[in-house]
């Protein structure tokens, strides 16, 4: 029963929420706009909906071997593109929070300089 009155309240609140949800998705994909312009080693397709991005990056390295180094050097958490067939890339969630994303933004580069 308590579920369903949290439900009830939250549907009532519907626009509201929508509108704050796409407000975080539109100012940090705004923030990994930025960050793909300044670091040459990645690159992507803007995404037009949703909340995640493939990211490409330009080392000679298979997806799960980056992801996994990045995690263990860095702790920046992300899917190797492996897991969608795809190599020399990673995806990318950006529906957090504006801090969290800048500081794995920021961990992805310390990662990718440190293997140039």
């Amino acid at each position: 029963m308590i579920d369903e009155k949290i439900a009830g309240l939250a549907l009532s609140a519907r626009e509201e929420m929508l509108e704050r949800n796409r407000s975080i998705v539109r100012e940090n994909l705004a923030i990994v706009d930025r960050w793909i312009r300044s670091d040459p080693h990645f690159s992507y397709v803007r995404p037009s909906a949703g909340t995640t991005a493939l990211i490409y990056y330009d080392f000679d390295m298979p997806s799960v071997e980056f992801c996994e180094r990045m995690y263990h050097e860095t702790g920046a958490f992300v899917t190797p593109g492996a897991c969608f067939d795809l190599e020399g890339c990673f995806r990318l969630g950006y529906a957090c929070e504006k801090d969290v994303l800048i500081k794995g933004l920021e961990a992805v580069s310390e990662f990718a300089k440190a293997l140039e």
